[in-house]
């Protein structure tokens, strides 16, 4: 019996072919062979290594959790609901200029700002909407770097190229915010017994997003340009049931078009992930349904728990206790992705024999 390839032939059977890339940038700049490019990642040469860092950090290159350990949990990986938890909390930044210009409640931003301030962190990855809104990586030092990288394209980016490339310092540590692939990309470079090239022993906080899927830049692009035409798009917004529209927010107008609409563009890999919260990181965040202007938030480890409490503490968030109801349907909504996840696995390896 042949030995699965490891390396870069392997990813490309196993998941480049198969179109199951979401293009969160885990496997870029770790050789000269793979590039980003509008929103895709593509081989750009062949590559004889039977084991690489590109197959080893992959979210997608093995499809099961089990054996992956989340170090600052300090647990095995467990199929249930949302993950490992401390507390969930609804939450808000206190600073009106975090809830205006970010996600929903400003929690994530208002985090970022307080751990740099407080030195638990001196750098942060976020992710940034350049030209014609194509996501990518950047790195964060101060507030207004932060202000910058404010709201959601609902398109995924290669965001974990610009954790690769660095520059970083002697002892500086790390902050990422990411999806929930990047999150658990993270951990799978933790986890892995290759030499490390990465700066993941500098990571000092992982603030994961709550994602029901992402969209492929290309296609929904295309879409909004017909739909927008040439007017400048400053915000995008998905309300949650039951009106579930993406409102897009103009220089001129605001338009609302029915999630439906969009559907299709969602990128083919998101259909096999089974993480709607994060569940690989310190801290996760997501919206409120039906209460605008705040973020549900999930606390998991002791450093995402310690720097939740400060920042009560002084004042730059406020929290109350989730409504039961709310919780519960966070719960439901996480188990159904997981069992869609399976079953969607299920019929592609059926498809494959």
């Amino acid at each position: 019996m042949n030995k699965m390839n490891r390396g870069l032939k392997g990813l490309e059977e196993k998941v480049l072919r198969k179109d199951l890339c979401i293009a969160c940038g885990a496997c870029l700049s770790l050789c000269p062979y793979l590039r980003s490019w509008q929103g895709r990642v593509v081989k750009l040469h062949d590559c004889s290594l039977e084991e690489g860092r590109c197959f080893a950090y992959c979210p997608r290159a093995e499809l099961e959790f089990a054996q992956i350990e989340h170090e600052e949990i300090g647990k095995k990986y467990e199929k249930i609901e949302v993950g490992p938890v401390r507390k969930v909390w609804m939450a808000r930044a206190k600073d009106p200029v975090w809830r205006k210009r970010a996600q929903s409640g400003g929690v994530v931003s208002a985090l970022i700002d307080f751990a740099l301030r407080k030195k638990v962190i001196d750098a942060a990855i976020l992710t940034q909407r350049e030209t014609d809104f194509l996501p990518g990586g950047r790195i964060v030092r101060n507030r207004q770097d932060i202000l910058t990288c404010a709201g959601s394209s609902y398109v995924s980016g290669p965001t974990l190229e610009a954790f690769h490339k660095g520059p970083w310092q002697e002892g500086e540590k790390i902050g990422v915010v990411g999806l929930p692939c990047q999150a658990f990309a993270l951990t799978r470079m933790k986890s892995s017994s290759l030499e490390k090239r990465t700066p993941v022993d500098k990571v000092g906080l992982v603030i994961g997003l709550f994602c029901t899927w992402a969209l492929e830049y290309e296609r929904f692009i295309a879409f909004l340009k017909v739909r927008v035409g040439k007017s400048d798009i400053y915000k995008l917004e998905i309300t949650p049931p039951p009106e579930r529209l993406l409102k897009v927010y103009t220089n001129g107008q605001l338009y609302a078009i029915p999630v439906d609409e969009i559907r299709p563009f969602i990128r083919e890999g998101c259909h096999v992930c089974s993480d709607m919260t994060a569940e690989f990181s310190d801290i996760s965040a997501g919206t409120v349904e039906g209460i605008d202007g705040w973020n549900t938030m999930i606390v998991r480890s002791d450093r995402g728990e310690a720097l939740f409490k400060e920042a009560e503490k002084e004042g730059v968030i406020e929290c109350q206790s989730i409504p039961e109801a709310h919780l519960n349907h966070l719960k439901e909504a996480s188990i159904l992705k997981k069992e869609r996840a399976l079953n969607t696995i299920k019929e592609r390896e059926g498809m494959s024999r």
